[in-house]
């Protein structure tokens, strides 16, 4: 009889031990959910890349690195470039004439201000650009392509020099006209 009662205290405190541990696990395992979903999402990377935007728009000597941060987030903002591109290249020999309508998009109306605010040494890099072009090149698909990323880059240079950040997410066509 008194080795029962010796073994009842051992199985209270091991199941008392087991419940404990499962507890434990539990919330490991919740916690690590949490963990992967914030990886996943790249919600533990924000603070890291806002701190390395801020680091980089301070070390090009920018005209907001004095001020706050701009946001790069946020619903897309559109602004067309008005008026289209008209420009003319010579192809073997002969005139062609290339007409271009932009739309550029960013994600903060700032970036839109400055745009706006550049927008004569803008227009003019892409009117060098377009106007340095060849035929067969053009007319591919893959050509277009590269010309609105060259189109995307000439922009983003310059806003780079002007407020120390890119800022455009994308250029788009909005007419292409070939002759």
């Amino acid at each position: 009889m008194a080795e029962k009662d010796a073994a009842k205290p051992e199985k209270k405190g091991s199941g008392l031990l087991k419940i404990l541990l499962f507890l434990i696990g539990g919330l490991i395992l919740i916690g690590g959910s949490i963990g992967v979903t914030l990886f996943l999402t790249g919600a533990l990377n924000k603070g890291a890349n806002e701190e390395e935007h801020m680091a980089a728009a301070s070390a090009h000597g920018g005209a907001n690195s004095a001020t706050a941060p701009i946001p790069l987030r946020g619903p897309p903002i559109y602004l067309p470039i008005d008026p289209a591109f008209i420009v003319n290249f010579e192809d073997q020999g002969m005139l062609r004439y290339l007409q271009i309508g932009l739309t550029i998009m960013a994600r903060n109306q700032q970036i839109i201000d400055a745009v706006t605010q550049n927008m004569p040494q803008i227009r003019n890099d892409l009117i060098l650009l377009f106007s340095n072009q060849k035929m067969e090149v053009l007319n591919s698909l893959n050509g277009k392509e590269k010309l609105r990323m060259q189109a995307l880059a000439q922009i983003q240079g310059i806003l780079t020099r002007e407020i120390g950040i890119p800022g455009i997410e994308a250029v788009y066509f909005t007419a292409f006209v070939l002759q």
